[in-house]
């Protein structure tokens, strides 16, 4: 018990030590005995032993009216019983995403020791309170509304497992919440989570809506968890085809990069390369040096022709399971739609050949299914059921043009942009990056002169798979004229680039888009450049659109917790997910997009009526498993914008320290009256337990 007068308290035990002391050591004298009072003493004898326990009893009311007059006077603080609480709806959110897979010491995941935390909280719960739970795995959702139920809760807490998609704690906020009009309603929301650097971003604030929704909301949260767990994750993967290797030889390096967390000691370890039937094709051991945290491995891989292959990579268990396998599909192209947007001409001579012209020869060679329109019509009859634009005449686009061309492009197409070599100056260019939304710029002069293509191309982008084949097409071509073209971010690169190291060729994707919008600096008209009748024409148009695709469709890049937007390859198509993943299908529009999102990694298969399977591979993003510890302080300032919180461990040492905060009148009140009543009860006793006087008897006079 708390006083707001410990010091009196203290005199007031001590005071209640003297009736005690009294009696033990202020003891009566003993008597003599003599033999006319030995019958007397045999007695009083039994009356003594009668009156024993009634001392004992006097002793300690004394002591109680003595200690209970000294603890009513040091003003006792009442605990929070007391007081009467707003009882309030608890709705707790559960971060059971990737990142909640992590393992600690014991062997259990983060999820685990969280859903012990949070049964033994709800059996402690008050039994007429209410209680609902909110999951933060992609998709945010309720699990249970809240009730008194708690086996009910319990039970469904019990059944839950990490999911391998990332976390989505602001929609998780939003759900718990209330809404504008009940936000005068009290609740308790509390929010667990690792808070690893996979749970949240940190980067992106929360809506302001939820500002207005939390005025009588109680926030808390798990304090972020900070120990830095020794993990591996495999990254990225990538295939190129190898230098002096033909097509004919149909084999791929297949790349994997691999990123390192935690402690940089040295170690080694091996990557296991497996097909879709789960059999071995390759392997390769990894040996990690002190200090370093990024690494890549390369294996050969040999496709079976006209077959799709499927490859898996796979590395040790480490303290994040979920990011130590990584999916990979070979050649998922097919015959994507393509359209031209230039101006039909009925020129035959090959030198006055258009732009249009000479890229529709290149595609349809490649048995490609293209079409060829007017670039001046699509503002008002845009193309549909295409998944590749190749714009050749950019000079006759209009305002509204251009603003389906970026809707287009982010929304998963591809876009190829040539110069308009009938223009002495690209107007249109100067404003390229703004009418796209990409980081690349250009210039409406053009240059003339000779002008040749480095000896040393990028490997990167959608010409990747040429590899060093590349190199050996690019060194006849000439170039006479050009429209200088510079990246203004990184998330813009070079594909080809001329002698000078300025680019010849930029891609990008567009900004919070899917697709990839590519930008010619020269366009292939005899009159720029001979890259027409060159060897590098067909394969550069190829991979332009083949690589572009499948950038723009990310074909081998779908993310769980992702929509799907695979273009009209997939239009109309069912998506089935892998068998041991237990999901139903997912069904694809007619534009090739998907309502579902996709919440399981592995080989997908999407059937469409009167076409071959295709395998595609999906993928957990290795960012949203990453257990990198997050700082306590930028956790509490991310949801400072909304509502300042506090972290639950601090919150129940807050609690616990101010539980006895008020001084109660009717506490010490009561410790009076108690007092009163053991001073009453001692009186009464003690005179009870008095001898009576001996009455002398009265003489009756004459």
């Amino acid at each position: 018990m708390i006083f707001e007068s410990p010091m009196l308290a203290l005199a007031a035990a001590a005071a209640a030590c003297i009736p005690i002391i009294l009696h033990l050591f202020l003891r009566r004298p003993k008597s003599t005995p003599w033999g006319s009072n030995f019958l007397l003493q045999i007695a009083l004898a039994q009356l003594q032993r009668r009156r024993r326990l009634d001392k004992w009893i006097l002793l300690l009311l004394r002591v109680l009216a003595i200690a209970l007059v000294g603890l009513a006077a040091a003003e006792p603080l009442a605990n929070s019983w007391v007081k009467q609480e707003i009882k309030k709806d608890r709705w707790i959110i559960l971060d059971d995403g990737a990142t909640s897979a992590e393992i600690q010491e014991g062997g259990s995941s983060v999820l685990d020791g969280f859903k012990q935390k949070i049964i033994k909280s709800i059996r402690l719960q008050n039994a007429a309170e209410r209680c609902g739970v909110v999951l933060a795995s992609i998709p945010a959702r309720l699990l249970i509304e809240p009730t008194t139920n708690h086996e009910a809760v319990i039970q469904a807490i019990s059944k839950l497992t990490p999911k391998e998609v990332p976390s989505d704690i602001p929609t998780a906020l939003e759900k718990a919440f209330p809404q504008i009009e009940n936000k005068s309603i009290a609740r308790s929301v509390e929010v667990w989570s690792g808070f690893r650097r996979g749970s949240v971003n940190l980067d992106v604030a929360l809506a302001n809506n939820l500002m207005n929704r939390a005025e009588q909301v109680a926030l808390t949260a798990t304090k972020p968890l900070q120990e830095k767990s020794k993990n591996v994750a495999l990254w990225s993967s990538s295939s190129f085809r190898s230098a002096g290797e033909t097509e004919d030889t149909n084999q791929r390096i297949f790349q994997v990069e691999l990123r390192r967390e935690g402690e940089l000691a040295p170690s080694a370890g091996q990557v296991l390369f497996q097909n879709i039937q789960n059999e071995a094709v390759s392997k390769s051991d990894m040996a990690w040096n002190e200090g370093v945290s990024e690494k890549k491995l390369e294996v050969f891989v040999r496709l079976e022709n006209d077959q799709q292959q499927g490859i898996q990579a796979t590395i040790p268990e480490d303290a994040q399971p979920l990011d130590n396998k990584i999916y990979f599909s070979l050649n998922t192209q097919d015959h994507s739609k393509v359209t031209i947007l230039g101006r039909k001409s009925l020129e035959q001579n090959i030198e006055n050949l258009p732009a249009a012209s000479w890229v529709l020869r290149a595609i349809e060679s490649t048995g490609k299914n293209v079409q060829e329109i007017d670039a001046q019509t699509i503002s008002i009859r845009p193309p549909l059921a295409t998944d590749t634009v190749v714009l050749t005449r950019p000079d006759l686009v209009d305002e509204a043009g251009w603003s389906w061309l970026q809707k287009f492009a982010r929304e998963g197409g591809v876009l190829v942009i040539t110069p308009a070599a009938q223009s002495p100056q690209q107007n249109w260019a100067v404003d390229i990056e703004r009418l796209l939304q990409i980081p690349i710029r250009s210039q409406k002069e053009i240059k003339t002169g000779e002008f040749r293509f480095a000896k040393k191309q990028p490997r990167t982008g959608p010409l990747a798979l040429l590899g060093a084949e590349l190199d050996v097409l690019c060194e006849p071509v000439h170039v006479y004229k050009f429209m200088p073209l510079e990246t203004t971010d990184a998330a813009a690169q070079s594909g080809l680039l001329f002698e000078n190291g300025s680019p010849a060729m930029c891609w990008a994707k567009p900004k919070n888009g899917s697709g990839i919008v590519v930008v010619f600096a020269f366009t292939p008209d005899l009159s720029w450049t001979d890259l027409p009748i060159k060897p590098l024409m067909v394969p550069l148009f190829q991979e332009i659109v083949r690589g572009g695709y499948a950038i723009a469709s990310e074909q081998q890049q779908i993310q769980t917790g992702s929509a799907l937007s695979l273009g009209s390859i997939a239009a109309g198509g069912v998506f089935i997910p892998p068998t041991q993943s237990g999901l139903g299908a997912i069904e694809i529009d007619e534009l090739g997009k998907s309502k579902s999102l996709v919440l399981a990694p592995g080989f997908w298969t999407l059937q469409k009526r009167n076409a071959p399977n295709k395998t595609f591979a999906v993928n957990l993003a290795p960012i949203a498993a990453s257990i990198q510890p997050l700082a306590p302080s930028a956790v509490q300032a991310w949801f400072s914008t909304v509502k300042p919180i506090q972290f639950q461990e601090d919150a129940q040492e807050i609690s616990a320290d101010n539980s006895w905060s008020v001084s109660d009148p009717v506490f010490s009140g009561t410790l009076f009256l108690c007092a009163l009543i053991c001073a009453l009860m001692e009186s009464i006793l003690s005179r009870w337990g008095s001898p009576k006087p001996t009455q002398q008897p009265m003489q009756a006079g004459a």
